[in-house]
């Protein structure tokens, strides 16, 4: 007979983890052997139990999601990590799977939904330049040049005197990187454009 697959889930509201534990501790194939409320609880545990299923939420204190899942992927690289979170975002989805998170899922996934990923789900590997990966998939060569020269503070006229482009065209390639960075501000895409690592 096949062990249960043992899980550890980590939410700091306490009543979504009750009610996460219950639809699992439902499930024969399944066991839930620890909960947690913050990024230490989830590397503690993880360290401990070396559960086969971390599901994470993103919005946790301490440690942001990202490094979280970065240190489970490095030090327990069979624990398969799940993200569960209320936020629909691709691009916080890219920067989470890059980091080796194999599911990103929503919080509204139904039930049955949420026990076949946790039963079936596998570690991912996480890829071997997370850098240029994510720079492929969220902006273009273009994007990225014009993004480098916003990050020194160059005006769309500098911008566009430097890589001989109309200043209407640089501001296109701006509001598309605002778009695929989720920023409202160039400061914003700046800072977002850091944390994704995109400015190497």
């Amino acid at each position: 007979m096949t062990a249960p697959r043992t899980v550890v889930i980590i939410d700091d509201h306490g009543l979504f983890r009750e009610g996460l534990h219950s639809i699992l501790a439902r499930d024969g194939a399944l066991n839930v052997v620890g909960e947690g409320a913050t990024s230490a609880d989830a590397t503690e545990l993880v360290a401990t139990l070396r559960p086969d299923v971390l599901l994470l939420d993103v919005e946790i204190p301490g440690a942001p999601a990202e490094t979280t899942v970065r240190w489970v992927t490095r030090m327990h690289p069979g624990t398969a990590i799940v993200i569960l979170t209320m936020h629909a975002d691709r691009i916080l989805e890219a920067q989470l799977k890059a980091a080796g998170a194999a599911r990103y899922l929503q919080k509204t996934v139904a039930s049955r939904d949420l026990l076949s990923v946790v039963r079936t789900v596998q570690a991912a590997r996480p890829v071997a330049d997370p850098t240029t990966e994510s720079a492929a998939l969220i902006l273009t060569s273009r994007e990225l040049e014009v993004l480098r020269m916003v990050a020194l503070a160059y005006s769309n006229r500098e911008v566009g005197l430097q890589l001989s482009l109309a200043e209407g065209t640089v501001k296109r390639h701006v509001s598309n990187i605002f778009t695929k960075l989720d920023a409202t501000s160039r400061m914003g895409a700046v800072r977002r454009a850091v944390t994704l690592g995109l400015l190497g």
